[in-house]
């Protein structure tokens, strides 16, 4: 029996801003979160805006409808709640990982 190493990297740059509201909801009821605290954070996230500068311009202000809030201390946390099922495709037997890391930090 052969074993194979395989490296799959996916460079998840900007992927806070594309968490889905709704199916980030679904996942944390699934977890069994605290009515009163899916509460919280569906207000928190729904009532996200913000307008773009450009030199002295600014934009129109506009509703923020997908995204976890940057430089959140728990963006983190919820952004690993949403892509939690990818890591959960491995299969440890065939000597395949999944292991995952995101840092919204900006280089």
């Amino acid at each position: 029996m052969s074993v194979h190493s395989v490296l799959c990297a996916i460079d998840l740059h900007k992927a806070f801003n594309k968490v889905n509201h709704p199916a980030l909801y679904i996942k944390l009821m699934k977890r069994h979160i605290p009515t009163e605290l899916l509460v919280i954070l569906e207000n928190c996230l729904a009532e996200s805006f913000a307008c773009v500068k450009w030199n002295a311009s600014w934009s129109y202000v506009f509703q923020v409808c997908s995204g976890v809030r940057q430089s959140s201390a728990l963006s983190p946390l919820l952004f690993a709640v949403y892509v939690d099922d990818v890591g959960k495709l491995y299969n440890a037997s065939e000597g395949a990982y999944v292991i995952m890391y995101a840092d919204e930090c900006e280089f």
